[in-house]
């Protein structure tokens, strides 16, 4: 969700200075920043394996409510399913190991010792980040909705885990 409300930050900024004078390069150029931002510019969701790993319907249960399609976030490194208004979501982010980055002073920070390398959880922004190095890779998934707990944050951890090493 902070990839696109910088997305769409950014987007208006660029298209202010427009009002009334109809420029389209503004727009075309906040249009690549937003791009660039969630990563659309490099890889089309449906090309994202990140998008692929999940459809809208079973990622709801960690949510709790419906969700839309995936689509491109982190500058192409995830995929991120959007609920209703409040911003509840879930994402998934993949990259590569040396990244990995627990927050150890957030809130609700515990370590996962049976969950890949270095492991953990935490609150984050209304919601709950799992995450862990597994292998060259760091996974990392964030959750916010009404069924966003230390538990579901952990059990979506594991099952990308468990689906990336099919």
């Amino acid at each position: 969700m902070q990839t696109k409300a910088l997305a769409l930050y950014l987007l208006i900024g660029a298209l202010i200075p427009c009002l009334g004078s109809g420029c389209s390069a503004g727009q075309t150029d906040a249009k690549k920043t937003a791009a660039a931002l969630t990563g659309e510019d490099k890889i089309a969701a449906d090309r994202n394996p990140q998008c692929k790993l999940f459809t809208a319907a079973e990622l709801a249960k960690y949510v709790g409510e419906p969700l839309s399609p995936g689509h491109d976030a982190a500058m192409g490194t995830g995929c991120q399913w959007e609920g209703g208004p409040d911003g509840d979501s879930a994402m998934i982010q993949i990259v590569p190991a040396r990244y990995h980055e627990p927050h150890k002073g957030a809130k609700g920070f515990k370590k996962l010792p049976d969950v890949g390398t270095q492991g953990f959880v935490e609150m984050s922004m209304g919601g709950w980040n799992a995450g862990a190095i597994t292998g060259p890779q760091a996974v990392v998934v964030a959750v916010r909705g009404p069924a966003a707990s230390e538990a579901t944050a952990i059990a979506l951890l594991r099952e990308v885990i468990k689906r990336r090493t099919k």
